[in-house]
């Protein structure tokens, strides 16, 4: 464009020219000043054409620079799609009258559990997934003293990382998930997730055999080691006494509104086995460090009947170990029961009463008895507190009734309230008599579709076991709770 006007202004300059000679010097030099001012103006004319033209240039380079900065910073991941998931929960906590090893605690306390987890969906049928978690009491490291202490115990921990395929070989009901994960089946009585507190994972391989009349999981699980196979050349030269798990479950679903679950769990206790929620091996006196060899079997039959009133649901469970612990020689033998039956008398403010009953065989000369494995104690959702919200009330060698109440008394909003007495099933030494009353109430209201806020109260009435497996005094025990969850 520019060589066009230049070469416009000179052919302008050479046709008035010639003509020129035949007129005066005045009308030349007149016309010559008209031509000097159309060559200054297409000249500065020029000169800001140049200065745009380097402009455009320059914001040219500068996009190319931030294509290639992008191209840099970018993660590109052959995951479709990428999905975020989340939890964070925030709890205090209040006490009134506690005596813990004849010192006074009342007092109040707050903590806080963040969890974040990345699945990554590669095809229709392979899943990874990884979950951080950290947790930490406030106060705990924290830098309001106005320094930074290097005492920060606010650890971020792999809770879980997992590897899934589905329809192995060609069959949609056979799946696999291997790595750190959840085992949450039935009703929690030997796997739950315990979801109040920091969770059971387990590091393990599950097959899943899941079709329309049944469904059948098989786990292979590692337990507390003392022996960690990091790598290929010191796992080599490690005794390999790891604790490890076998499980199969079974579950029938051809009985409508119901489901019939067998399971056989053995728990291969190398270098001290370990128990869940309520284990009662170590108030036997039984070394940690020994070997317990023990099978679990156990049948739960459960559901609902819809046209009784609103809904009649029930469960019944019942479990029987037998095996051994070394040293000592002891039997593992003991029967545990757990069944509950909950009536719904309104679809709409969800009233429902219910009544639950826990038997688990105490230690009886040289046996054991019955010894817990990775119940689900106390949870967010569902029977929220299984046995009081204390959760001192134990699983092992125990007997107890409870029953309760809950509500909506208006839209989004759930109310509960529970009595729950237990007992010891055998005297062990001082552990003998009653563990005592105790009375709970708590409240939930969702607040939005990610967020539920929550508050509970609970009165403990101590009697001579519990005292004696807590070290606590016989005053009235009371505890409050306040709690914020939000999931994404």
């Amino acid at each position: 464009m520019r060589k066009w006007k230049v070469l416009a202004v000179l052919l302008a300059v050479a046709f008035v020219a010639i003509p020129s000679f035949g007129q005066t010097n005045e009308e030349l030099l007149r016309r010559m000043d008209a031509m000097q001012a159309q060559i200054d103006a297409l000249a500065t004319e020029n000169d800001g054409l140049r200065s745009e033209k380097d402009d455009e240039l320059l914001e040219a380079q500068i996009n190319v620079l931030s294509e290639r900065l992008v191209a840099g910073t970018t993660v590109k991941s052959v995951a479709n799609p990428v999905t975020l998931t989340g939890e964070f929960r925030n709890r205090s906590g209040w006490s009134i009258g506690d005596t813990f090893l004849g010192e006074e605690h009342e007092g109040s306390w707050s903590d806080t559990r963040v969890r974040l987890g990345f699945a990554y969906d590669f095809t229709r049928d392979v899943t990874a997934f990884a979950e951080l978690q950290s947790h930490w009491a406030w106060g705990d490291g924290g830098s309001t003293d106005g320094f930074f202490n290097g005492e920060v115990t606010t650890d971020v921990d792999m809770y879980q990382a997992w590897i899934e395929m589905r329809n192995v070989f060609n069959r949609p009901e056979l799946s696999s998930r291997s790595g750190r994960q959840e085992i949450v089946l039935g009703n929690q009585f030997q796997f739950g997730n315990a979801d109040w507190y920091n969770g059971w994972v387990f590091d393990a391989s599950r097959f899943d055999w899941d079709s329309e009349a049944f469904s059948i999981t098989g786990i292979i699980a590692k337990l507390t080691s003392f022996d960690r196979d990091f790598n290929q050349v010191t796992s080599f030269f490690t005794p390999h006494d790891d604790d490890s798990l076998y499980s199969v479950y079974f579950t029938l679903k051809t009985i409508k509104n119901n489901k019939l679950d067998l399971y056989w769990i053995y728990i291969n206790g190398h270098g001290g086995a370990t128990g869940g929620s309520g284990n009662y091996i170590n108030s036997l006196g039984f070394s940690p460090g020994g070997t317990y060899y023990f099978h679990t079997l156990g049948a739960r039959f459960g559901g609902v009947l819809p046209n009784v009133a609103a809904g009649l649901d029930y469960n019944v469970e019942g479990a029987y170990q037998f095996g051994s612990i070394n040293p000592g020689g002891n039997d593992v033998d003991g029967w545990a029961v757990e069944a509950e039956v909950g009536l719904t008398f309104s679809k709409e403010s969800m009233f429902r009463v219910y009544v639950r009953f826990l038997w688990a065989e105490g230690p009886d000369g040289g046996d054991s008895g019955y010894i817990p494995l990775f119940p689900n104690r106390h949870s967010n959702t569902g029977f929220r507190a299984r046995y009081g919200i204390f959760d001192l009330i134990p699983m092992a060698n125990v007997l107890t009734l409870q029953a309760g109440v809950s509500f909506d008394p208006a839209k989004d909003w759930t109310i509960g309230l529970g009595a729950i007495w237990a007992t010891t099933d055998e005297d062990v030494g001082p552990l003998q008599d009653d563990y005592g009353w105790e009375i709970d109430a708590w409240v939930e209201h969702r607040y939005s579709e990610v967020l539920t806020v929550g508050a509970g109260m609970a009165v403990l009435f101590p009697d001579d076991a519990i005292e004696f497996l807590w070290g606590i005094d016989d005053d009235t025990q009371w505890l409050f709770y306040l709690q914020a969850r939000l999931l994404f």
